[in-house]
C-alpha cells in the first residue's frame, strides 16, 4: 500500500508540474525558422525571399534586415546573410523585383517592408544591406527614410550623401574591387571620414562578401545600437564581439597592416558600447600618428595616382583604339597581374581590369538600348577579349548579331549567355 501511495504521489507531482507549465505559458520549444518565397499582398508580381530565424515564441519584434542583390536574386541575398540572421535573431527579406535599373525602387522597397511587417514577427528596427547597385539603393533609401543601419558592399557614396544618412553605415569593399577608390579617399585621410561611417576592407573582388564578414557587420550595427533586444543575451554577445575584434586588431598590428589596423580601431572607437569596453580611441590616435601608417598611406596615394592615370588612358582607348590594339594590351595587363610582386601595385592592376569590364558593360548597355551598331562594333570585340566567358558580354554579342541581322550568330551567343548564367532578359532591344 505504501508503495502504491508513493507511485501516485510521484505521478501527481508530474501532473501538477505539467499543468502549471501549461497555464503559465512556459515552454522550452523555439519557434521554427521560416525560409520561403513570399509575395506582396498588394502587388503579387513582387515576390521576395524571407528568412525568419528560430527564436523563442515570445520574440514578436525582431529587427528587419532588407537585403538588395543588384540582379534581384533574393535567394542569394538571403543565403549570404543567413549566418547573421541566426546569430543576431534578425528577419531577412530580399526582393526578386528590385534590381539594377528598375524604376521606382524606393516605392518598391516601401511596399516590401510594409508587407513583411504585416506578416512576420518584426518591430520598428530596420537595417538595409546591399551589394554593388544594391548598396547604392540601400544608401539612397536611408537618405530619405528612417533606418537603423546600412551595410554597403562593393559601392559607397559621396561624403555629403553619407552625412545625410541619420544612422550608422558599414562599408565593406575589396582591396581589388574597382570601386575601392570610393573608400580610398577616406582611408588616405581618416580625418575626413563621416562620423557615422565605418569601413572594412577584404581581399575579395567585386562580389558579395563572405557570410562571416556580413555577420560581423550585422553584429557591429546591432550591438552598437541602443535598441533593446530581449531575445538576445546582448551583454554576452557584446563581450564576445569585442574580444574577437580585439584579437583581429592585435593580429593586424602584428602583421604591420597599419591601414586596416587604423580602420578597425576607428570603427570600434566610434561605437560607444565597444569603446566603453575596449578603449579603442587611444589605439586609433596612436596609429594615425605613426610613421609606419604615414608610409603605407603615402604608398597607397602613389598607387592610386597610377591607377587613375591608367584608367584615363584606357577610357580614351575604348573609343579610339581598335581590337587589334587591345589584343596586345589586354594580355600585357594580364601578365602584370601574374608577375607583379608588389602587393599594392598588383591590386592596382586587378582594379584596372575590373574597371575595364564595367566600362565595357556600361558602353554596351547604353549602345544596345539605343541600337547604336557602330558603338557595339567598337566595344563588343574588346569586351570579348577581356572577359570571354562573361554572360553579359555574350548577351551583347548576341545583340550586335541581331542588329546586324545575323540570326545564326545571335542564336549562338544567346545560347552561350544562358549557359554561362546570364540573369537578365534574353529578349532583343
Amino acid at each position: 500500500m505504501n508503495t502504491l501511495r508513493k507511485v501516485w504521489g510521484i505521478l501527481l507531482v508530474f501532473f501538477l508540474s505539467g499543468f502549471a507549465l501549461a497555464n503559465t505559458g512556459q515552454s522550452t520549444e523555439k519557434q521554427q525558422e521560416i525560409n520561403k518565397t513570399d509575395k506582396c499582398q498588394n502587388h503579387v508580381a513582387h515576390t521576395y525571399q524571407v528568412f525568419v530565424p528560430s527564436a523563442d515564441p515570445s520574440c514578436k519584434s525582431l529587427p528587419l534586415l532588407v537585403v538588395i542583390d543588384p540582379h534581384g536574386d533574393g535567394k542569394l541575398a538571403v543565403k549570404q546573410f543567413k549566418e547573421a540572421a541566426q546569430t543576431y535573431k534578425v528577419v531577412l527579406i530580399a526582393s526578386n523585383l528590385v534590381k539594377n535599373n528598375v524604376a521606382g525602387y524606393l516605392q518598391l522597397l516601401d511596399e516590401l517592408i510594409a508587407d513583411a511587417r504585416s506578416k512576420y514577427p518584426v518591430g520598428n528596427t530596420l537595417y538595409l544591406g546591399g551589394f554593388s547597385g544594391g548598396a547604392r539603393m540601400s544608401l539612397d533609401y536611408a537618405v530619405s527614410r528612417p533606418a537603423n543601419g546600412v551595410i554597403a558592399c562593393g559601392a559607397l557614396a559621396s561624403p555629403e550623401q553619407i552625412n545625410a544618412i541619420k544612422c550608422p553605415v558599414m562599408a565593406i569593399v575589396g582591396m581589388d574591387d574597382f570601386n575601392f577608390i570610393e573608400a580610398a579617399q577616406f582611408i588616405i585621410n581618416p580625418a575626413t571620414i563621416p562620423q557615422n561611417l565605418a569601413i572594412e576592407t577584404t581581399n575579395a573582388s567585386h562580389s558579395w562578401p563572405e557570410s562571416g564578414v556580413l555577420a560581423r557587420a550585422t553584429g557591429y550595427l546591432h550591438l552598437s545600437s541602443k535598441e533593446n533586444n530581449t531575445c538576445l543575451d546582448t551583454n554576452t554577445l557584446l563581450k564576445s564581439y569585442v574580444d574577437q575584434q580585439t584579437t583581429r586588431l592585435n593580429s593586424l598590428t602584428q602583421s604591420k597592416d597599419e591601414l586596416n589596423s587604423m580602420l578597425l580601431a576607428r570603427n570600434l572607437s566610434i561605437s560607444k558600447p565597444f569603446e566603453s569596453i575596449g578603449s579603442f580611441r587611444s589605439r586609433y590616435e596612436k596609429l594615425v600618428k605613426g610613421v609606419a601608417f604615414a608610409q603605407q598611406r603615402d604608398k597607397l596615394v602613389t598607387n592610386l595616382q597610377l591607377e587613375l592615370s591608367i584608367r584615363d588612358q584606357y577610357e580614351k582607348a575604348l573609343q579610339e583604339k581598335d581590337s587589334t590594339w587591345w589584343k596586345n594590351e589586354i594580355p600585357a595587363l594580364n601578365t602584370k597581374l601574374t608577375r607583379e610582386k608588389d602587393q599594392q601595385k598588383n591590386l592596382v592592376y586587378h582594379r584596372i581590369k575590373g574597371f575595364l569590364g564595367v566600362a565595357c558593360y556600361s558602353m554596351c548597355n547604353r549602345a544596345a538600348s539605343q541600337k547604336e551598331v557602330i558603338v557595339l562594333e567598337q566595344v563588343v570585340p574588346i569586351y570579348r577579349i577581356l572577359e570571354p566567358d562573361n554572360p553579359d558580354q555574350l548577351y551583347y554579342s548576341a545583340v550586335l548579331a541581331h542588329l546586324k541581322k545575323d540570326p545564326s550568330r545571335e542564336k549562338y551567343y544567346l545560347g552561350k549567355a544562358k549557359e554561362k548564367g546570364y540573369q537578365g532578359s534574353l529578349t532583343m532591344p
